[in-house]
């Protein structure tokens, strides 16, 4: 019976350590690729709460004003007015209340003049967040974001 040749081992020596570097180099960008993810998805949820938290107190000012005296709500809730001030500082900039560096202005006659329709602006200013520029380099900005509301206040 003829003998056979194996093929001698070195010409396979080190394949396996090439292959295995290579799983973890794919490995590794696939991980990179899930914590960019990650953190893409928790910015985007942070500003829906953020949109969210300022539709309702939209929502809390225009209940209060509607609820309130016809004859002195333009003059109680219009930017500077007292119910106006005591709604930004107790419930918009109170500590805890979920919307960072948050403002609002109220202007009444929103629509054609009308005086029973009511524009209201929320701003905020989400935690810095790294973005690119124009020209490309990355910086620490913040942008600043705003909810608008305009309403009927009577039917």
């Amino acid at each position: 019976m003829p003998r056979r040749r194996i093929a001698p081992v070195r010409l396979q020596g080190g394949f396996t350590l090439i292959e295995s570097l290579i799983a973890m180099v794919v490995f590794a960008v696939g991980i990179l690729g899930l914590v960019g993810m990650q953190t893409v998805s928790s910015r985007v949820a942070t500003d829906a709460r953020f949109r969210t938290e300022a539709a309702a107190a939209a929502d809390e000012l225009l209940a209060r004003m509607q609820s309130s005296n016809r004859a002195t709500v333009a003059a109680d809730f219009q930017t500077g007015g007292v119910q106006f001030r005591n709604w930004l500082v107790n419930r918009l900039q109170a500590p805890g209340s979920g919307l960072p560096a948050a403002n609002a202005t109220v202007v009444f006659g929103a629509i054609g003049g009308d005086p029973n329709t009511v524009r209201i602006v929320i701003t905020w200013t989400p935690p810095r967040e790294a973005q690119a520029d124009t020209g490309g380099a990355i910086a620490s900005v913040s942008a600043t974001r705003q909810h608008v509301t305009v309403s009927a206040l009577y039917n």
